[in-house]
């Protein structure tokens, strides 16, 4: 069962008492807490400043976040540099083959200008920017809300995608020089053919038959009228020749 809302409850919920302020205190309400984040951030600009000359040393850090977390953020931050390492050598190689004295095709020429300038920007951005805020946060113990090491995963993750885009492109580039930087033809075969075939189960068309009446009567009364013409005809020559055996011959 849920707790009945008296009066003094509702009365201390934050958004009511702002809610209730007048215009002119919500607007000095408003200043306060954008002062407060402007006091955060120079307190973690002093924070790393310190930390740079210093002042702020790894044990304080280790007592205030623990060694676990400590521990993956170094972590993050190891692979960070590697990686960021790594993909600017690819580009520095790139942009050494991009000269004028190697032959290429404006295509190609273009590809891998576009390859140098879309990793650089991967690692000025995306890298070297966002992502080291992030670890610098996840060590800053004045930051809010304090950054974990599951956050810093999370955005690499995202971030990965484009990483394999660029060593993808880059194997791509790299089987081009093998090839002395010329495209292979992609030669498209041609579909084959469907085979025409007999459809055995399907019973060949048989024309229709056209049924007529009326030549067919007239086939069977000539038939008739044959039969009956031959039957008198054959009377005709029975008769004749039972006459001849009856007549006497003179003497």
């Amino acid at each position: 069962m849920s707790p009945t809302l008296t009066r003094s409850m509702v009365k201390s919920d934050p958004a009511y008492v702002f809610e209730r302020l007048s215009p002119k205190k919500r607007s000095r309400r408003s200043s306060q807490k954008e002062e407060s984040r402007k006091k955060q951030k120079l307190a973690r600009e002093k924070l790393l400043a310190s930390k740079r000359e210093g002042l702020v040393t790894d044990d304080v850090i280790l007592t205030h976040f623990g060694a676990e977390h400590v521990k993956g953020v170094q972590e993050c931050q190891d692979r960070l540099n590697s990686t960021c390492d790594r993909i600017l050598g690819l580009t520095e190689e790139m942009e050494g083959y991009n000269t004028p004295d190697v032959e290429m095709s404006e295509k190609v020429r273009g590809d891998v200008e576009a390859f140098c300038g879309k990793a650089r920007l991967l690692v000025s951005s995306k890298l070297q920017k966002q992502y080291q805020k992030m670890i610098d946060d996840a060590l800053s113990p004045t930051y809010t809300p304090p950054t974990k090491v599951s956050d810093l995963t999370g955005f690499w993750e995202m971030v990965e995608l484009q990483i394999e885009q660029v060593d993808e492109t880059y194997k791509t580039l790299m089987d081009l020089k093998q090839n002395n930087w010329v495209e292979k033809e992609v030669v498209k075969e041609a579909p084959p053919k469907a085979l025409k075939t007999k459809n055995i189960n399907k019973p060949a068309s048989a024309k229709p038959k056209i049924k007529n009446t009326e030549l067919a009567k007239a086939r069977a009364e000539k038939m008739r009228a044959f039969k009956a013409e031959m039957r008198e005809k054959a009377r005709l020559e029975q008769e004749q020749q039972s006459n001849e055996e009856n007549v006497v011959p003179a003497e």
